[in-house]
């Protein structure tokens, strides 16, 4: 059987209670359509990247599943009727994950402001251009010496032109 993962998006208002009641009522959804569990993880409450629904958060859980392609269609229809599930997303997966969480223990965002962990909240100015070295400046001082125009040649009918004005040809 195929190997699948569906990441769900609850809506962020339900009790802890309603929410492991989902989370089991997930489960059994899909145990009764001959698929077995891998994994299942809450992540917690976090911070979207948009409003969904008129929402700035939402309660996070993923499931990881070996499953016939018809149950995770059956399963993604339950999901959709489900007044409790704001978004989710499912994917086949070429092999099982190592165990590993994609979420890192201290997770994604600081959830007091919402920015990822070291950056800051308040919005930075933007830097100019780096200033060049010495040794850039004065290579760029050379390149635009050597390519400056030359002088401007005295053509043939200037030099005839002075000649005309002020001096006469001895001849």
């Amino acid at each position: 059987m195929p190997t699948y993962e569906t990441v769900c998006i609850l809506h962020p208002e339900l009790s802890e209670t309603r929410v492991k009641d989902v989370i089991e009522g997930m489960q059994k959804t899909l145990e009764q359509s001959q698929a077995s569990l891998l994994q299942v993880e809450e992540w917690g409450l976090r911070n979207l990247a948009y409003d969904i629904q008129k929402q700035r958060r939402g309660y996070y859980v993923r499931l990881e599943y070996d499953s016939p392609p018809q149950a995770v269609k059956d399963f993604e229809r339950g999901l959709r009727l489900s007044e409790d599930t704001m978004r989710f997303l499912s994917v086949a997966r070429s092999a099982p994950s190592d165990g590993q969480s994609p979420i890192p223990p201290g997770g994604l965002t600081d959830r007091s402001v919402g920015h990822p962990p070291g950056a800051h909240a308040e919005p930075r100015r933007a830097e100019g251009p780096p200033a060049p070295s010495a040794a850039a400046t004065e290579a760029t001082a050379t390149e635009v010496q050597a390519a400056a125009p030359a002088e401007p040649a005295i053509t043939a009918a200037a030099e005839a032109q002075t000649d005309a004005e002020g001096e006469t040809n001895e001849g």
